[in-house]
């Protein structure tokens, strides 16, 4: 028998089968600072309760404005908003996972879907705000420690000049280099500073401890190593003064970052008390920090998604699933010699029906795709990517997104394979543009619009044949992150009506910027996990189950209980339930049956007249006819070919009203918009119609 000693204060417990071990009660590894002796202030933005709203009582949820930031010491000290102007500035806002699950305070001054001014990142800070305390003991002759956590998700964007991150009165005490300058965090910048660090990045979570000992100097360690000893202290005299955090003081002086945490002690933390607090900094990640930015190509819906801020909301969702501290999007609606998306431009051209396209040039002389060089679209979009795009920017692209089918979908059936080797190729050289592989750069894209020219039904399931040949394809690293699009609305129609889900008018080639934005939120979760898949995350590992990883629920089998009627079996993707709206969807918008045949040569149609929940995972579709050809020979479509089912009238899960995995209610942190019932689909893989059995 063998015998294991573990710590002070003795428990018997088996370690296996006839082998006791010893074991003692585990001591708390992370005491707060409350618990360290001396403690004059303590700060914590990291949750809603650590900020003051309007009213003056902490916050319940993120998102909302904050008036100042509790002092969790009791002493009443509590941190209140600054900044030089004073009157018509907006507050700073309870922001969420800034660093993993851990949030902030600070103003993302573009809120989107609105867009950001031409050349700014996001988020884009306000550039005069900061924070202040009331006066403190932090004389240059007394003894005390400051601690402070913060996180920069982009380069200073009014100036290049360094960052102020702390002050004690007039002494600015801690400030790091912005764009230009020599990646410097410094202490007491002047005649008399310390550089602390040449290595500071772009984008970085630190947490610093700067303790003051009269007679001996300032001492300084950032993220738990020293990195300064006895280094001058040039303060004035003086006996007391307040902190001011993330400002210098001046007009526009905000260091454009966010705030997590600060404490001051007024003593010199000895060093057992200074490695609970470097203990408990660990909670933060700290170091260099990662942005999402998104590459869009395709066509004018892709480019109309672009000026919606569809994808900026993606972009923004997918930052938000990965604990990302920067996000945006890589694209421009214009046209060559620099653009990524392009009106009317199909990958190649469709020859039959003259619709130009030359993202790819064919040769015209029956060679492979995969050898074919880029066009003068595609010219123009590598034109844009190398020129258009900061290096900085363009490192941050983590993913390549097609919101594209239009002029595609309008390809003859038996173009499929033709059609699919040019998306392989024309992937292939997007991501040689920015030198990255398959690997290490993902691509998503959606199920083809239903855009109804030259009565294109065959084309349109074509395109989705080749969108799910390609996501099959390990090689080619691609999800589909949009399974279903017809459930919108031609772009700006004149008359719909939410109750009954009928409209009129709209341009019928084009989807609606509500349509675009809701697209946008719903391929987040889908899309963020391709990308942390890739080696693209930041803060956040994982993405629990419970969060939709197929774009909402999709149907498995369906069976033939008459002739007239079909059993349809779903498997839920978050939801729990399937919900179907006593709109169009009642009446079975959408659901198509062909009876005999195949997409390349279809037989009759026969559309749908009722669908019915009949249980959980289970509908019931009504058609408008029976089915002659017996059920092996006939397919299920939802939606066949161009046809639109239009906004409210899907047949959706609830995942809007399920109950989500700790820490993961979007809705909660970004706006109730995000919590979405998710549309049914039928599997890609079976784009050319899911085949009806005979029996359940």
């Amino acid at each position: 028998m063998s015998t294991m000693l573990v710590g002070d204060g003795l428990k018997i417990m088996l370690a296996a089968p006839g082998r006791p071990m010893l074991t003692a009660p585990r001591s708390a590894t992370r005491a707060d600072p409350a618990g360290i002796p001396g403690l004059a202030a303590w700060w914590d933005a990291s949750t809603p309760a650590g900020s003051l709203g309007g009213t003056g009582a902490p916050l319940t949820r993120f998102g909302e404005a904050v008036s100042g930031i509790v002092d969790r010491s009791g002493a009443g000290a509590a941190l209140s908003v600054w900044h030089p102007a004073t009157a018509g500035v907006a507050p700073p806002v309870a922001t969420a996972r800034l660093n993993g699950f851990l949030g902030g305070v600070g103003r993302n001054m573009a809120v989107l879907p609105g867009l950001p001014p031409a050349g700014k990142n996001l988020p884009w800070m306000d550039p005069d705000q900061g924070l202040t305390s009331p006066a403190l003991p932090l004389s240059p002759t007394s003894a005390w420690t400051l601690y402070l956590v913060w996180s920069r998700p982009n380069w200073r964007q009014t100036a290049n000049t360094p960052s102020a991150l702390a002050a004690i009165g007039t002494t600015i005490v801690l400030a790091a280099d912005n764009r230009g300058g020599g990646n410097r965090l410094v202490l007491f910048p002047g005649a008399n500073q310390t550089v602390l660090t040449t290595s500071l990045t772009r984008r970085h979570t630190h947490a610093i401890v700067i303790r003051n000992t009269p007679g001996m100097g300032v001492d300084v360690w950032l993220d738990a190593t020293q990195c300064a000893a006895g280094a001058a202290n040039p303060m004035g005299a003086l006996a007391s003064a307040p902190l001011l955090f993330l400002h210098d003081g001046g007009p526009n002086g905000g260091a454009e970052c966010w705030f997590h945490e600060a404490a001051v002690w007024t003593a010199a933390l000895p060093q057992t008390d200074l490695n609970a607090l470097l203990t408990w900094q660990t909670r933060w990640k700290r170091g260099p920090r990662k942005g999402v930015r998104v590459l869009v190509t395709g066509q004018s819906n892709a480019g109309n998604g672009l000026n919606d801020g569809a994808w900026h909301l993606l972009a923004q969702g997918i930052a938000w699933h990965l604990g990302a501290l920067g996000y945006g999007v890589a694209g421009l609606y214009g046209s060559p010699p620099s653009a990524t998306c392009i009106h009317g431009e199909g990958l190649y051209p469709v020859a039959a029906l003259g619709l130009p396209g030359s993202f790819l040039t064919n040769p015209n002389d029956e060679s492979d795709p995969s050898v074919w060089t880029l066009g003068t679209d595609g010219q123009a979009v590598r034109q844009w990517v190398q020129t258009g795009v900061p290096a900085e920017d363009a490192a941050d692209i983590a993913v390549i997104f097609w919101p594209w089918s239009e002029d595609d979908s309008t390809r003859a059936y038996t173009e499929k394979a033709t059609y699919t080797s040019a998306a392989r190729r024309f992937l292939a050289l997007q991501r040689d543009m920015l030198s990255r592989t398959a690997a290490n750069l993902p691509h998503i894209w959606w199920s083809a619009l239903p855009f109804n020219y030259a009565n294109n039904d065959t084309g349109t399931q074509m395109q989705r044949e080749a969108v799910a040949a390609l996501a099959a394809d390990p090689s080619q690293n691609s999800t589909i992150a949009l399974p279903q699009t017809a459930d919108s609305l031609p772009r700006d129609t004149t008359g719909y009506d939410p109750a009954t889900g009928l409209w009129t008018g709209g341009d019928w080639f084009h989807r609606d910027a509500a349509d675009n934005r809701r697209f946008g939120r719903l391929a987040a979760p889908v899309a963020a996990r391709a990308i942390l898949a890739s080696g693209g995350g930041d803060t956040i590992a994982a993405i629990p189950a419970g969060i939709p990883a197929a774009g909402g629920p999709v149907a498995t089998h369906v069976y033939l209980e008459s002739a007239g009627s079909l059993i349809v079996t779903v498997r839920h993707d978050g939801g729990t339930d399937l919900i179907v709206p006593p709109t169009q969807a009642a009446a079975g918008a959408g659901w198509a049956a062909m009876d005999g045949g195949s997409v390349a040569s279809p037989g009759p149609i026969v559309a749908a007249i009722a669908c019915q929940r009949i249980d959980a995972t289970h509908l019931r579709i009504v058609l408008a006819r029976g089915l002659s050809n017996p059920a092996s020979a006939c397919r299920l479509f939802y939606p066949w070919g161009t046809g639109t089912i239009g906004r409210g009238n899907a047949v959706t899960d609830n995942f809007a009203s399920v109950a989500l995995p700790s820490g993961w209610d979007i809705g909660a942190d970004l706006g109730a918009e995000w919590r979405i019932d998710m549309p049914l689909h039928l599997p890609m893989t079976v784009a050319s119609g899911m085949a009806i059995a005979a029996t359940p």
